[in-house]
């Protein structure tokens, strides 16, 4: 079905970037949508001693967000005498639209958006640094404004591409996860209490619920969404162990370069363990998927909204369709289930609750600083932001998740708040991620060990058989690497 979010987790070694399609993507009129109302406000201003001025906000969000962005709107009119209009694009129209108004000169003060090279954008002048405005008090909190937000958030945004004179080429407006969801009444009638914790447990409700009857986890194959999810997810855990050995720059993570200097080194051969891991949970796990899991689409989520489906993997963004569309399954949320060592040798004792970053989705551009609306544009990314105005009214009507501290959540949205830490992930690619074409490949691979044309170690041989290729192909695209000797 229709995605309810353009989101990102691109979520990197399958995980980098989570991303949602846009719900309501119609070719309706690209001037509907929320615009400000004209009341009139004596309250203090941000900038009270301005003319009240109007600004421009492009979106791509569909026909339910509406009402929610006009409060938002409203709330801030009231607080500063500004008014803030929103105009509405289709989500196909969108990139297209946003690159002709930068071209021609003619872009709105702010662009919502988790797309587009936001670091071009700022090269080719169009668009403004808001690190140094984050340093700065907020009118709506009185106290800075980098304070409000929660740990990992700014930093995760920031392009450190000059690692001496970092850039904030947008403000993050929402955090993007990845849970479990599961049908509550399925696992009464299975007599399951609480939803799994680790992959043992897993594996036992899916047989519990494949056995009575429903599928025990249903997913879409016919790209590397659910099942990448979980793969970073386990990638996560059994290489935690390596991260002393590979992570040669001390960084805290395993970097691609660092993947590439551990196959040049022989610290990664076919006999490495942790490569045959996934593959064997693939296995493990085909039983309990729903029929033509390798060809379907947005279907899986069809499956488990119809309560047919015991479990699923979906994203943070789940719980605004089910609002929005009324689905009838009864859902709870949970994390993910961690690799435990009940399950294999690799896994862990506990789960690990890791910092949850944010993609700079909030962009300032050079006509707001042009027509001399910077300031008003960056508060109202300061009151979006506000822990008891923009962030409470975004929360409570869209189910999103707060990229700022202390607001309040709906009890249904408490086990994803509560899945967030301080740990840091320990990678951020993987051994199979060097090019295009070896991705590909394993994606492949993957989907024929499903339909059980391969088996483990076959994909294991297969992938190492040419890794030196791969390798050495990301070595020459990367000259920065070093590692070409």
């Amino acid at each position: 079905m229709k995605r309810a979010w353009s989101a990102a987790l691109v979520l990197t070694m399958a995980l980098g970037t989570v991303t949602a399609c846009s719900n309501n993507d119609s070719s309706n009129d690209s001037n509907a949508g929320a615009s400000s109302s004209s009341m009139d406000s004596s309250a203090p201003s941000a900038s009270e001693s301005k003319k009240p001025q109007t600004i421009t906000v492009a979106y791509n969000q569909g026909e339910f967000s509406w009402p929610t962005y006009q409060k938002m709107a409203d709330a801030y009119k009231e607080k500063t005498g500004n008014t803030v209009e929103f105009k509405y694009i289709p989500a196909g129209q969108f990139d297209n639209w946003v690159q002709t108004q930068f071209v021609g000169g003619t872009e709105p003060e702010i662009i919502m958006t988790s797309d587009g090279n936001k670091a071009d954008w700022f090269k080719n002048g169009w668009i403004v640094d808001l690190l140094p405005s984050l340093e700065e008090n907020s009118p709506f909190t009185g106290g800075i404004w980098k304070d409000s937000f929660l740990d990992g958030v700014i930093d995760s945004a920031l392009d450190k591409t000059d690692a001496a004179n970092p850039k904030l080429y947008g403000v993050p407006d929402q955090l993007v996860t990845v849970n479990l969801y599961y049908n509550k009444d399925i696992f009464s009638k299975i007599g399951v209490t609480q939803p799994p914790a680790t992959i043992t447990d897993f594996f036992e409700v899916a047989k519990k619920a494949t056995d009575a009857g429903y599928v025990g986890f249903s997913i879409q194959n016919s790209m590397d969404w659910n099942l990448g999810w979980f793969e970073d997810d386990i990638n996560q855990t059994i290489w935690r162990s390596e991260l002393s050995n590979l992570d040669t720059n001390q960084s805290g993570q395993i970097e691609l370069s660092e993947w590439a200097a551990a196959v040049k080194n022989g610290k990664i051969t076919a006999d490495t363990p942790q490569l045959k891991s996934f593959p064997q949970f693939l296995k493990d796990l085909a039983p309990y998927l729903n029929k033509g899991f390798n060809t379907a689409s947005w279907e899986f989520e069809g499956l488990f909204n119809d309560g047919k489906s015991a479990m699923t993997l979906n994203g943070s963004w789940y719980p605004n369709q089910h609002l929005q569309s009324k689905f009838p399954v009864n859902y709870g949320i949970a994390p993910i289930p961690y690799m435990d060592q009940g399950y294999s040798s690799l896994g862990d004792t506990e789960r690990h609750n890791y910092v949850v970053g944010g993609t700079p989705s909030l962009t300032v551009t050079r006509n707001a600083k042009n027509n001399g609306k910077l300031d008003a544009a960056i508060d109202f990314l300061r009151f979006w932001t506000d822990p008891i105005g923009g962030a409470k009214i975004l929360t409570d009507g869209l189910y999103q998740i707060p990229v700022v501290k202390n607001v309040p959540v709906p009890e249904l949205l408490t086990p994803i708040m509560e899945g967030f830490g301080s740990d840091k992930k320990p990678l951020t690619d993987t051994v199979v991620n060097f090019t295009a074409e070896q991705k590909d490949g394993y994606f492949k691979m993957k989907q024929q060990l499903l339909d059980g044309k391969l088996t483990p170690d076959q994909v294991v041989k297969s992938e190492s058989k040419d890794i030196d290729k791969y390798v050495n192909d990301a070595i020459k695209a990367h000259p920065e690497w070093n590692l070409d000797g």
